[in-house]
């Protein structure tokens, strides 16, 4: 790869380690089109081309929200029971998303990433001041850790943007409490569907490729995600929590229309 393409990779990662430290999210929704781009750029064969930004996704929100969701730990958001029945949530989620990616067309899940993240937007964008029906942390917490586990190994997303929308506004768990479980939840959907796309059986296209996962752009996108992260964070506990909703509905309708509509 040349010059230009490491640049752009490593500046995706800066923008999507400031989502991850800010929103809680893995950034997927900036990863997978720009690998898209990238992956076709290269000749890639379109069946192969998401399935390939997937994988690679999910390995980059690894690293990412590695050092997002540690924080979190550390400061004690999340406490070592809630991990426990995170990772219970997640499997069976991770398991099938992974397997339905290898059933559906490549232009039927371009379109469902889209529609996903217009629908998500708009919905958050809607709840902003409040809605009236309130679910207990106790249901909602693993329909959102479930659901946000199967879009994340079917799309390539990290699974944060689920968490966030549902529980900041189906529930009354405090903005920095839900940033964080995003951002948990992300990392160990990221890590399992990463280790699934590299192990499922796939046709080698590119050098350093294993399995649906292509190995530079992990590394390139990884560096810069790092520093990035580090600003999202600094920024999570400046901003209103108001704010932080509105900021997250309105980037995730601007990308949904770029991936339907461009």
């Amino acid at each position: 790869m040349n010059f230009e393409i490491l640049f752009l990779l490593f500046v995706s990662g800066l923008f999507s380690g400031f989502l991850a430290g800010l929103l809680g999210i893995g950034g997927g929704i900036i990863l997978v089109p720009m690998f898209w781009f990238l992956f076709s750029y290269l000749k890639v064969p379109g069946e192969l081309t998401l399935k390939l930004s997937i994988g690679t996704s999910l390995a980059v929100i690894t690293v990412i929200t590695l050092f997002t969701s540690g924080f979190h730990i550390f400061k004690g958001k999340l406490k070592k029971e809630e991990l426990l029945k995170i990772i219970i949530w997640i499997v069976p989620g991770i398991v099938l998303g992974v397997f339905s990616s290898h059933l559906l067309p490549a232009h039927i899940l371009k379109k469902l990433f889209g529609v996903v993240l217009l629908v998500v937007g708009i919905r958050t964008l809607k709840g902003v001041e409040g809605v009236k029906v309130k679910f207990s942390e106790k249901i909602l917490t693993p329909v959102a850790v479930i659901l946000s586990a199967f879009l994340s190994s079917l799309l390539g997303i990290g699974g944060g943007i689920v968490i966030n929308s549902l529980l900041f506004s189906l529930s009354k768990i405090k903005a920095d409490k839900v940033v964080a479980l995003a951002s948990v939840v992300s990392f160990f959907n990221a890590t399992l569907g990463s280790l699934m796309y590299m192990v499922f059986p796939s046709v080698e296209v590119l050098n350093w490729q294993v399995g649906y996962v292509y190995f530079p752009a992990v590394i390139f996108v990884s560096l810069g995600s790092i520093p990035g992260s580090r600003v999202g964070l600094s920024l999570l506990h400046r901003l209103s929590h108001q704010l932080l909703k509105k900021l997250f509905a309105i980037l995730l309708i601007v990308v949904a229309f770029k991936i339907l509509f461009v």
